[in-house]
């Protein structure tokens, strides 16, 4: 067994080598960056590096001349001697090394091509692109080459390795030289074995997509376009009929192509391309069962299934992760960068200095009194004016020192062209300053991808799925009602909640509302679960996915009560149900009143509900917000922030304020303040704010308001004052509550708001 395996890996390597040269001979506007690729590829899957060289470099020789040749020699040979040097050998190197530098020597080498021709534009260009494309390629030849060397027989291809092998394909028809006569057709009769040969062992995938990249193939060798359309037929059909066996499977695809001759007058078959198919028809027939086997798709064991999720999951955890780790470089990156200053340079009073002797000296009469004959006494006296200048930051007449003013003949134009030039370089540092600081926002925004996608990341891969009898339970308690389940998840989530996938349709003439469906995966499980709101109301006829979600143990009831001091008010607020189970409560108070005011308050609310709904938490969420509002080009946009989540699981409320008025929560007997001391968000590039946590009990009521509220009341303590006028409300009813605030405080003012004026009730109660 051993020894049949290793001879089956040496006919694969075999193969390596000889699809290399083939590669190698695609060369395109007088490069061949895919041999290049294709070396990065092989080498990565450990084929021997000396046959590897020399077939590429054969490859590339039988198709360039000896001048061209010497650029890719030298490219290989530097990248074997850095992949085999002591250093790299002994490393354990990312996968994505192998393929940057082969292309970065590529590019240089090319780049050195450019240079010896007085660096033209269009090979620095085309050096560039020789050095993508051999990047890209790379990447994409290493699934192709790594199945090739290291799947055994039977294995089934991923969705990458499906597409590697077949634009593989396409570069080798490409690439193979013209030859035949008008009754022979080689390059036909290998493309229609490939075709049949993938279509019968891989099935509709694989054959549709070797058909469309082969007929493109074709068609960069003068075939006409419908070629494409024809072959991705020819890949498609026959693979219904695989199951049947070979003969049935290559009539087939000998019929789909006389069948679309005769329905179409351009893709009628010719006598060369009948010769063609039925070659490789007989060469389908007639090789042996260890080389032309179905390998079926259908057979998988539960056990190899979570396996391999698993691994999935793991491969896209460590994706994840450097995708987390690139932002924070890059946010590391720019911060290195960002350099302010508060005063003019040194350099910046040099070229002032410079500008002012081309403007004002050159052409003047006296030039060569001041500048040679008293050299030294008029660069003294400059050097002085100048000091005053970087002191004040301008220069008036009485700042010219007396030499200057006895001698000079242009006084008026020297105060004049030296203030222009000070003006001038203040304007460029406050221009610097303000590019520094949106980098350094900028790296704040990306430090805080970095932890979201971190984060989610950790929410995602920590969900863990459930024991399948559990999936059984629910599917036989839905099928009593006639509901076809085709697939079913129920996983765990990281706070221990469940959730349920499930692919369902509805059986017999009947109608069923998923609320229903929720109602019966609750009787099977002994745990109440509740539709999910990504999920259609009503059943379909077909199959459609429908998620559930474990219901929670609160509920929470709103109300909302205010007044506008303008028609428009610029306070806004939100009431928003997450996914998760929480409830988000917000206000926010724009500048001043008015549509401007609105406009603020209700960017800053926009902003935090998409953010919230993407899955960000709340104080990466009041970040981003506030570099965004930083970042406004145009005015200082600033608003205040006063945020209250519910978690409807537990019960617990996280309260984060930025510039608010204070939140009180009524409890059973007595009422809590919450105050903050922090500027709105919006002001300053880095925000500060209050956070704190509370645990809600059956019946509190959380009330927020706007500062319009508090200051209609004469106390000094207002704060005291409310909580007074709360414990007076005989109520647990928030839209009562929030009527009877609004009432007394504006009664306080005859009934004419001096501000906009918005409260936001909310109270928590028990399921049953």
């Amino acid at each position: 067994m051993y020894n049949l395996i290793r001879t089956k890996l040496r006919n694969n390597i075999i193969l390596v080598y000889i699809i290399g040269f083939v590669i190698a001979r695609a060369s395109f506007l007088g490069i061949s960056p895919l041999a290049i690729g294709y070396f990065a590829a092989a080498y990565f899957e450990k084929a021997s590096t000396g046959l590897l060289f020399v077939t590429i470099l054969l490859g590339i020789g039988t198709v360039m001349p000896p001048t061209m040749v010497l650029k890719y020699l030298l490219t290989l040979v530097s990248s074997i001697v850095v992949f085999e040097s002591p250093i790299l050998k002994k490393k354990e190197l990312p996968a994505r090394v192998y393929f940057y530098i082969p292309s970065v020597i590529l590019g240089v080498f090319a780049m050195m091509e450019a240079a010896a021709y007085g660096w033209n534009i269009d090979l620095i260009i085309m050096a560039v692109l020789e050095a993508l494309i051999a990047y890209v390629s790379g990447v994409i030849f290493s699934q192709g080459t790594g199945f090739l060397i290291k799947q055994p027989k039977g294995t089934k291809m991923t969705n990458e390795e499906m597409i590697s092998l077949s634009i593989m394909v396409a570069v080798i028809i490409y690439a193979t030289p013209e030859f035949g006569s008008p009754y022979i057709a080689p390059i036909e009769t290998v493309v229609y074995f490939i075709i049949l040969l993938f279509t019968y062992k891989y099935g509709v995938g694989q054959g549709a997509v070797t058909g469309a990249v082969a007929g493109f193939a074709l068609t960069l060798r003068g075939e006409p376009v419908h070629v494409v359309s024809m072959l991705t037929l020819m890949g498609i059909i026959p693979a219904l009929f695989r199951s049947l066996g070979r003969i049935p499977t290559a009539t087939i695809f000998s019929l789909i192509a006389f069948i679309l001759g005769l329905i179409y007058e351009d893709m009628t078959v010719s006598v060369r391309e009948i010769g063609a198919i039925c070659s490789a028809i007989l060469v389908f027939v007639l090789l042996p069962k260890s080389i032309i086997y179905r390998v079926d798709y259908d057979n998988d064991e539960p056990g190899n299934v979570l396996l391999s999720a698993e691994n999935v999951k793991k491969l896209a955890n460590a994706r994840m992760k450097i995708f987390s780790d690139s932002f924070l470089k890059l946010s590391k990156i720019l911060d290195s960068i960002t350099d302010r200053q508060s005063k003019t340079g040194r350099k910046e009073l040099d070229d002032i200095f410079e500008d002012l002797s081309e403007r004002l000296c050159k052409n003047c009469d006296n030039c060569s009194f001041c500048w040679d004959v008293h050299f030294e006494e008029t660069y003294k006296s400059a050097c002085q004016l100048f000091e005053v200048a970087e002191k004040k930051g301008y220069i008036d007449k009485k700042d010219i020192p007396s030499y200057l003013m006895e001698n000079c003949i242009c006084t008026d134009e020297l105060v004049l062209e030296a203030n222009r030039g000070f003006e001038i370089a203040r304007l460029n540092n406050i221009w610097a300053n303000r590019l520094a600081e949106s980098r350094e926002v900028i790296a704040g925004q990306l430090r805080q991808i970095s932890d979201v996608i971190h984060s989610l990341t950790g929410d995602i891969y920590k969900a863990a799925r459930v024991m399948e009898k559990e999936e059984d339970k629910v599917v036989r308690k839905l099928k009593i009602k006639h509901i076809d389940v085709k697939n079913i998840a129920i996983f765990e989530k990281a706070d221990k909640h469940k959730e349920i996938i499930i692919n369902a349709a509805l059986g017999r003439n009947r109608f069923i509302t998923t609320k229903e469906v929720a109602s019966l995966i609750s009787d099977a499980l002994g745990t109440k679960f509740v539709v999910s709101q990504a999920s259609k109301s009503m059943l379909s006829k077909k199959y459609e996915e429908y998620i559930f979600v474990e219901d929670t143990k609160f509920k929470l009831l709103t109300g909302m009560a205010r007044a506008m001091k303008d028609n428009i008010s610029g306070d806004n607020f939100s009431v928003l149900r997450l996914e998760n189970g929480e409830v988000m409560l917000a206000l926010s108070d724009g500048m001043g009143t008015g549509k401007e005011a609105g406009d603020e308050s209700e960017t800053v609310l926009a902003l935090l509900e998409q953010l919230l709904e993407a899955g960000f938490d709340s104080e990466i969420a009041v970040r981003l917000i506030n570099s965004n509002l930083v970042l406004k080009a145009d005015r200082q946009t600033f608003s205040t922030l006063d945020m209250a989540t519910v978690n409807l699981y537990t019960g617990v409320c996280e309260l984060v304020k930025i510039g608010a008025a204070s939140t009180f929560i009524k409890r059973d007997g007595w009422v809590e303040t919450i105050s903050c001391s922090t500027l709105p968000i919006g002001m300053f590039k880095t925000v500060d704010y209050d956070s704190v946590n509370k645990k809600l009990y059956e019946g509190d009521i959380i009330i927020m308001v706007t500062d319009g509220v508090l200051d209609c009341f004469p106390e000094e303590n207002k704060e005291a004052y409310m909580e007074k006028l709360i414990m007076d409300i005989n109520s647990n009813n928030p839209q009562e509550i929030a009527n009877r605030i609004l009432e007394h405080a504006l009664s306080q003012k005859n009934y004419i708001p001096i501000d906009d004026m918005t409260i936001i009730t909310a109270g928590i109660w028990r399921k049953n």
